[in-house]
């Protein structure tokens, strides 16, 4: 009696998915999917269909009791062969490949292929599945609860683990792990607690709904007021997070350019380091002494970069860039660049503008700091709000 919408992949325990119903009602394009249920025995197809007062008071025991053999015999064969035929056949199968266009149509296809379903189906049928040459339908909605039970399985995992203490208790430990996949999964976690035998006070189940069809377990009003209280859970989870992130942020983890300019030059080098390795590229540092003009040497897209750091309090002249220069073609390096915390002569930027020697002054250096302090902010929001890393308090310290 439990459902999941192949279109909107939300569970309920209506026959037809109302919440597709309400993206429909505001005037969104989506097409109604197909109500899926976990208990195969509750497909529209093994169920009586009313065909007027009279029709039904001489045929329906009889077309009933059809419909029951019918159900019998695929339940106890889909049964049978759910594992691994069923389960291992959704898994091997790519996504993309279901063919369901195809699934009446035999034979081979335009390009002397045969589709995956064509043969599934007759493995099952050779299977004992004989009842899939008239209603070769039948495959596509027992591969589809198959794949709603394989979900309800790993569900089940995960909800097990939060199965402690008062209903409020167990949503808001739900809710932190799962996020806002509580909107999809609410009657599946009701469906769970009530499956499992485990109380709710507040909660009254409808007992018949396990055998009677389109008999919901719960009224869709009460899920819409339960979905209510969990977005109040949610809510207060988001807020208690930020509040804890704030309290633990430290700006001082910012690193300014008056930082910059009261490093010394090893420090300078070292700072460097970890910009250029911040901003995506691989970083490789030079001996103390005899490095031939070459401080860093920095990889991306295959061009190998050589470095020369620079922190002056005056403008940087022509003997830095041709110190670049000339570690360029000792190393065999791409591209050389120099780097630093102030400003460069004209004279430099004539000379590397002629070299083709790649100048990174106060201004563009600026920049850098601007994307390395964004990245803190970037990895303080993906973290649990505990401060910074390591790396980032021994660069202060320098």
């Amino acid at each position: 009696m439990i459902y999941r919408c192949s279109a909107c992949r939300k569970t309920s325990f209506e026959t037809q998915c109302l919440w597709c119903g309400k993206i429909q009602a505001t005037g969104q394009t989506q097409s109604p999917g197909v109500q899926v249920p976990l208990d195969p025995s509750f497909y529209p197809d093994f169920q009586y269909q009313s065909k007027g007062f009279i029709k039904d008071l001489f045929g329906k025991k009889k077309e009933q009791a059809q419909l029951n053999d019918l159900l019998h015999n695929v339940l106890t064969k889909y049964a049978a062969l759910k594992q691994p035929y069923f389960a291992n056949y959704i898994y091997t199968v790519r996504p993309g490949e279901s063919e369901t266009s195809e699934a009446d149509t035999p034979g081979a296809r335009v390009n002397g292929s045969y589709s995956n379903r064509e043969l599934f189906r007759e493995v099952l049928i050779r299977k004992g599945f004989t009842e899939l040459e008239e209603a070769p339908h039948l495959l596509d909605k027992l591969l589809m609860t198959t794949a709603f039970n394989g979900a309800y399985v790993g569900f089940s995992s995960e909800i097990s683990r939060h199965v402690s203490g008062s209903i409020s208790d167990i949503l808001k430990s739900w809710i932190q792990e799962a996020g806002t996949s509580f909107r999809d999964d609410l009657c599946l976690f009701f469906y769970f607690m009530w499956n499992h035998g485990v109380q709710i006070p507040q909660v009254t189940f409808s007992e018949p709904a396990a055998t009677t069809f389109g008999t919901p377990l719960l009224p869709w009003d009460t899920i819409q007021s339960w979905l209510h209280t969990c977005e109040q859970i949610y809510f207060d989870i988001l807020v208690e997070r930020l509040a804890v992130k704030l309290e633990h942020f430290d700006p001082s983890l910012f690193v300014t350019m008056y930082h910059v300019d009261a490093m010394d030059g090893y420090a300078f080098e070292k700072f460097l380091a970890q910009l250029f390795q911040t901003a995506g590229f691989e970083v490789e540092e030079t001996k103390l002494s005899g490095d031939q003009g070459a401080d860093l040497f920095v990889t991306r897209l295959g061009k190998k970069i050589v470095i020369q750091a620079k922190n002056y309090s005056g403008n940087v002249g022509n003997a830095a860039v041709q110190e670049a220069i000339a570690a360029k073609s000792f190393y065999g390096c791409d591209e050389a660049m120099v780097v630093t915390n102030s400003h460069f002569t004209r004279s430099a930027i004539e000379l590397a503008n002629t070299a083709g020697v790649r100048l990174v002054s106060r201004r563009e250096l600026q920049s850098y700091l601007d994307d390395y302090n964004q990245q803190i902010i970037e990895r303080f929001r993906a973290s649990d709000g505990s401060g910074a890393s390591n790396q980032e308090s021994a660069v202060l310290a320098n």
